[in-house]
């Protein structure tokens, strides 16, 4: 009896592994662009892949139209009785899938996910052509229209044939994975929700779907099943179980980001026919006028960074290495929250924030105009219906991620020409209804209506960049204290900055000038931090930006095409001065040293101020192996003013107990030259 249970096991244990087959077809694709008349001189290319090297370089008319992808792939005969569907993480921005020349269907955006059931095109037992068309010119209905952003052109994320039962929990509601974690009740002593299933079928049937949460050390919580009947006609059923959980660890940011494991079983005639397992997390949160953001019942600092998934080389199609690092960046800096502009990131990316409890306000992509000839909202049916199409996928397709608190509704709209209000308050209710545990958010920098309608607004400033001074920020936190105190207000800020440029003065630039010194960037961000970390209106701080980003409508800065407002550069070699005051704040874990204006290694002055970033709490200098002495930090700045340095070269170290660093100084000493003009 024991060895039939084990074999009964064993049978039961094979069946989930192969109820469904996700085969990643990434590699081997022949592309080439709308103008060839043939794909005889198509090139090999691996996705993820974009076309836009000139947009990269900076030019202004870079290609936007149309690349074909073409693929052959012998389809099994096995998979003849099976559903095959065919499931794109994203590519920008209009996409039709063909198969065998059959069209299959058409997506409009460029960020979300989108999966086709391709049973009945395929030809099993034989060679099938796959062929994708992606369209990256304009579209006045297609979102983002605005914004300063490149859109690139290419199928940025991965493609993948899904191989299943022709009864399984659905992949095409809205291609999420068609299991929704529904938190209703949450506190430290219980969770309470529901788990809600989406199940097709193309076979008139009985199932049962069964929910198994565990913790991380494999210890089950909650078991529990529920059957239905299903009708056969490929519409989606929900079914629902209701969960407990007891005394539960909730995810608690960076502090403690616990993550459950939820497996999802679906039977059909006793057999497992789909098998998925989602982690997620249980917390909640608020945000106490004075005590701002609240997680868990207990204070948490939101100190956030606006992150844009765009790389030299690759711009949107990054890799999952590539979606790391940048994760690690951000992690090392110490940030709690991020800001993900204007369009959805990948899927890796929200998942490590979950796992290392980053939270996150996940944008959606109506996106203001950066330029004149930008047209941000148009009052046309197409572009409402897809800015509803694309709410829908964003919340639906993220629903699950423990890290998402806020959904950002709008960023910097303008109000010139069609009035965007209403659209607004349509896409907020749709929000609400898909999704109401969450926060409603929007990114502002009006005046008016506009910043009443989400639950929170961080407002987006620019003094002491395009004008004024960064200690104007204090007048205007005045004003907020007076007129806007009821909102709950959150802060965004940055300057442009490039590696490159150095000098002397402390003055700030023409941000429309092609001279961006990185030392104004650091004044400009030590002030408004220093101004704005500890007041009570503000619940978080989202820094913009975390790192460089593609925008070709930019003649101005570093170089031609790139928003160097960034704390790390384009392509992610060189972190900012800037980057290391926020790491000396927000990063008290890991001990370090900076010697700032490090590059700027070459002065005329033999007199001159050093300053230092460190998470450390006394710093002491040296020059030429000799002390300046000992120094306590200012939120993490160090100061030495008025060493005399001789002429030539002089070795700079600072020195804590548990980190150091240091730097070559050459000082010129440059005389005038002087010359008598009358």
């Amino acid at each position: 009896m024991k060895r039939g249970l084990l074999l009964f096991m064993f049978i039961m244990f094979t069946c989930s592994l192969v109820a469904r087959e996700v085969h990643n077809i990434n590699r081997g694709w022949k592309f080439f662009s709308n103008s060839a008349v043939s794909s005889d001189g198509a090139l090999t290319v691996n996705l993820p892949h974009m076309w836009n090297s000139d947009a990269l370089s900076g030019k202004r008319d870079y290609f936007r139209g149309i690349g074909n992808y073409l693929k052959s792939i012998k389809v099994p005969e096995e998979w003849r009785d099976k559903r095959v569907f065919i499931r794109l993480h994203g590519a920008n921005s209009l996409t039709n899938v063909l198969i065998n020349g059959k069209h299959v269907g058409e997506h409009r955006g460029g960020y979300t996910k989108f999966t086709y059931d391709i049973t009945d095109f395929l030809k099993y037992g034989e060679v099938n052509i796959f062929w994708v068309i992606v369209n990256n010119s304009p579209q006045m209905d297609i979102l983002p229209t605005a914004g300063d952003q490149n859109s690139y052109g290419g199928i940025s994320r991965n493609v993948e044939l899904i191989v299943t039962d022709p009864t399984v929990i659905s992949l095409t509601d809205f291609s999420t994975d068609g299991v929704y974690i529904v938190q209703n009740n949450v506190s430290t002593n219980s969770v309470d929700g529901v788990v809600d299933i989406e199940v097709n079928s193309k076979v008139e049937c009985n199932v049962t779907a069964e929910v198994t949460i565990t913790k991380s050390d494999s210890t089950v919580v909650f078991v529990q099943s529920n059957g239905a009947y299903i009708d056969g006609s490929n519409k989606s059923q929900t079914i629902s179980i209701p969960y407990n959980i007891q005394n539960p660890i909730l995810w608690n940011g960076v502090i403690n980001p616990y993550l459950y494991s939820v497996n999802v079983k679906l039977f059909k005639d006793d057999i497992v026919v789909d098998d998925i397992e989602l982690k997620t997390g249980f917390r909640y949160y608020s945000i106490d006028p004075n005590r701002g953001f609240m997680l868990n019942g207990s204070p948490y600092k939101l100190n956030g960074v606006v992150a844009h998934q765009d790389r030299v080389m690759v711009g949107t199609a990054l890799s999952t290495y590539q979606v790391m690092e940048d994760f690690m960046l951000i992690r090392e800096m110490g940030a709690t929250a991020v800001r993900v502009a204007n369009v959805p990131h990948h899927t890796d990316f929200y998942k490590l924030c979950d796992r290392f409890g980053v939270i996150v306000w996940s944008d959606l992509p109506l996106v203001g105009a950066a330029f004149l000839t930008d047209k941000a909202f148009l009052d046309t049916p197409s572009f409402k219906n897809n800015g509803i199409s694309q709410t829908k996928e964003i919340v639906k397709q993220l629903f699950n991620h423990p890290s998402i608190i806020f959904w950002g509704i709008f960023s910097d709209l303008g109000l010139r020409g069609d009035d965007p209000i209403n659209y607004i308050k349509e896409l907020n209710s749709l929000v609400k209804a898909e999704d109401p545990s969450r926060y409603t958010a929007a990114t502002s920098s009006e005046d008016g209506e506009i910043n009443f309608i989400t639950d929170v607004v961080v407002w987006n400033h620019s003094l002491g960049w395009k004008e004024g001074w960064p200690d104007d920020i204090l007048v205007w936190l005045d004003q907020l204290r007076e007129k806007w105190s009821d909102l709950r207000s959150g802060i965004s800020y940055g300057a442009g900055g490039s590696i490159h440029h150095q000098e002397d003065s402390l003055s700030r630039p023409q941000y429309m000038s092609s001279w961006h010194p990185e030392r104004w960037q650091t004044h400009f961000h030590e002030s408004y931090y220093k101004n704005t970390q500890n007041n009570p209106m503000l619940f978080g701080t989202f820094v913009g930006n975390m790192f460089d980003y593609g925008a070709t409508g930019r003649s101005w800065g570093e170089a031609n095409g790139i928003n160097d407002l960034g704390l790390v550069t384009f392509d992610r070699r060189y972190k900012k001065d800037a980057y290391y005051l926020y790491k000396a704040n927000w990063n008290k874990k890991d001990p370090f040293v900076y010697i700032t204006e490090s590059r700027w290694n070459q002065r005329n002055d033999p007199n001159q101020d050093i300053k230092i970033y460190s998470n450390c709490r006394e710093v002491e200098l040296f020059v030429n192996g000799i002390s300046m002495g000992m120094k306590s930090g200012d939120n993490g700045v160090f100061r030495w003013n008025d060493i005399l340095f001789k002429d030539g070269i002089s070795r700079i170290e600072a020195n804590a107990v548990t980190a150091k660093d240091d730097m070559y100084l050459e000082i010129l000493n440059i005389k005038p030259m002087g010359f008598d003009l009358e």
